[in-house]
């Protein structure tokens, strides 16, 4: 039998379980999907990123990114010092992978959703890590 003190941890302790507070934090992933975002497939990805420069956005920083025909990915801080280059590829589960120094060999793979014309890249814990403002053919680094 359950004491005084146990029943009303066990309560206090489903209480908490059920409210917002005791839920686990909703990503921005997550919460872009139920607002109607969808996820781009690895043919829509082609087309949007492969052989073209790609201006992005992160916080109040932007950046351009080239992602070449050869799989090399090329990106630099627009108005920074820092530029570097690796290499990237799209994955037939709809997502685009890269790794440049960084990253020291590993693989960084993210998803893209879109939402009323805005594309977002999303990490695997579900952050916004990156909004993609525009795409140029060609090489424009």
């Amino acid at each position: 039998m359950l004491g005084k003190t146990s029943l009303s941890g066990i309560l206090v302790f489903a209480a908490l379980a059920a409210s917002p507070i005791g839920a686990a934090a909703e990503t921005a992933m997550q919460k872009a999907l139920e607002a109607g975002a969808r996820q781009l497939s690895a043919d829509e990805i082609a087309h949007l990123l492969v052989g073209k420069t790609v201006t992005a956005r992160s916080g109040d920083k932007r950046f351009l990114f080239y992602y070449g025909t050869d799989n090399v990915l090329s990106g630099k801080l627009i108005g920074g010092d820092w530029s570097d280059t690796g290499y990237y590829g799209i994955t037939d589960d709809d997502r685009v992978c890269l790794s440049i120094t960084k990253d020291k060999g590993r693989l960084r793979c993210v998803t893209l959703l879109i939402l009323d014309g805005a594309v977002k890249k999303y990490d695997v814990n579900g952050k916004m890590t990156f909004e993609l403002l525009d795409f140029q053919v060609g090489n424009h680094m």
